[in-house]
């Protein structure tokens, strides 16, 4: 049987392969329902090895880590008698989920050259939080936008999910004009795409428009289940635009009735980023007396021995913001470890730490020093650009 991607497929069901299929589709689309989906296909089949896989990628994605290694065990029982590109598949996932990044990256291009339909792994080197964002390289802007380059021409022209990573590499690419019509096509094909929303309010954010996005937002959100992955990111970005816009008192109140809410529903990472990064910006507009309580408890439970180089660019905003010395620390020699270990932006994260300490301690003079010689290598740090611009507004707010 063939997958909707039109990929061969070994599953012993239609009703499994329809239920899968339903799952990836939900995943690429940013959608909820996924989850239940492969669970639904595994209880049909439950020898179903690439619905093993992707279940331990939603189940990473989401923290749950033993569940996800457990899972992705049971998709490697039977590889023996699986196609090459299921046992190249599932591979991926394992370096992705045994925090080989490094060469899970690797193994995506190798899968790419053979298989560049394969969406699922195309897809973890893309994004945001992709393999190639976070690799610690100064030009992965570029290399996303040249490997969607590679892929575009193996997909439809009229593709909601390549529309969107289409739009999405232009738009961080420094091509926001480019990457916008491409989006909007994406929408018009298919509304319920929550990561060409997400697209959409990047787009709107790099040409300035925060008046236009969260028009945008406000309206396109009514269709979204609050319990979706990007919900309490896209009022994030709302919040941003309220900012922008000098609405400080709206970005509160969006901060404490729905983004603090949904950290029950979001990714980890997202949480953590989303909720340290607000807070530190109406710290900027002189909200300091802003709770910090909810996001440090979301921390302490996600991420109680830190985490990769961007979780730990936001843990150092977490600890400043609550004028944590001892946590500061610890952020710096975490990322001292990562830089031994090779990560190449996991010392611009250690200067970004060390200057937030110097404020944590009054010198402001060495904080902006610190803080000011990360800005040329600040897109080793991973995330997006909007995410970054932190960064030049922290500095721009230090020497008052």
């Amino acid at each position: 049987m063939n997958d909707a991607l039109g990929q061969a497929v070994s599953c012993a069901s239609t009703a499994a392969l329809e239920a899968y299929d339903r799952a990836i589709d939900h995943q690429l689309h940013a959608w909820t329902g996924g989850l239940e989906a492969l669970d639904q296909a595994l209880l049909i089949d439950p020898g179903f090895a690439l619905a093993h896989a992707a279940r331990a990628l939603v189940l990473q994605s989401q923290g749950r880590g033993p569940e996800a290694r457990e899972a992705v065990a049971r998709s490697q029982t039977t590889v023996a008698s699986l196609t090459e590109r299921e046992r190249s598949h599932i591979a991926v996932i394992a370096d992705l989920l045994a925090g080989r990044s490094a060469a899970a990256l690797q193994a995506v291009m190798v899968h790419a050259a053979s298989w560049p339909g394969d969406a699922l792994v195309m897809s973890t080197a893309l994004g945001a939080f992709g393999l190639i964002a976070l690799s610690g390289r100064l030009d992965h802007d570029l290399e996303r936008l040249n490997f969607v380059r590679r892929l575009a021409p193996h997909y439809a022209d009229d593709n909601p999910w390549m529309l969107t990573h289409r739009a999405w590499a232009h738009i961080e690419a420094g091509m926001p004009d480019v990457g916008l019509p491409m989006v909007e096509r994406s929408l018009v094909l298919r509304s319920a795409n929550g990561n060409a929303a997400h697209v959409m309010m990047h787009g709107c954010f790099e040409r300035s428009e925060p008046d236009k996005a969260l028009a945008f937002v406000e309206a396109w959100i009514e269709q979204y289940p609050d319990t979706a992955m990007l919900f309490g990111h896209l009022h994030w970005h709302a919040a941003l635009c309220e900012i922008d816009l000098g609405h400080i008192d709206r970005a509160v109140a969006r901060m404490i009735d729905i983004i603090e809410p949904h950290l029950a529903h979001t990714l980890p990472l997202v949480g953590l980023t989303d909720s340290s990064s607000l807070l530190w910006r109406l710290r900027l507009h002189g909200r300091s007396a802003q709770s910090w309580i909810k996001a440090s408890q979301f921390a302490a439970a996600r991420f109680p021995n830190g985490g990769n180089v961007f979780a730990e660019l936001h843990l150092a905003m977490l600890a400043a913001g609550t004028q944590d010395a001892a946590a500061l620390q610890a952020c710096s020699v975490r990322l001292q470890g990562l830089a031994d270990a090779g990560h190449a932006g996991a010392l611009v994260a250690l200067r970004w730490a060390d200057g937030l300490a110097c404020w944590v301690m009054g010198d402001k003079a060495a904080a902006t020093q610190q803080i000011a010689s990360c800005l040329p290598e600040a897109a080793r740090l991973g995330g997006s650009h909007a995410q970054r611009t932190v960064i030049d507004r922290t500095l721009a707010w230090l020497p008052a």
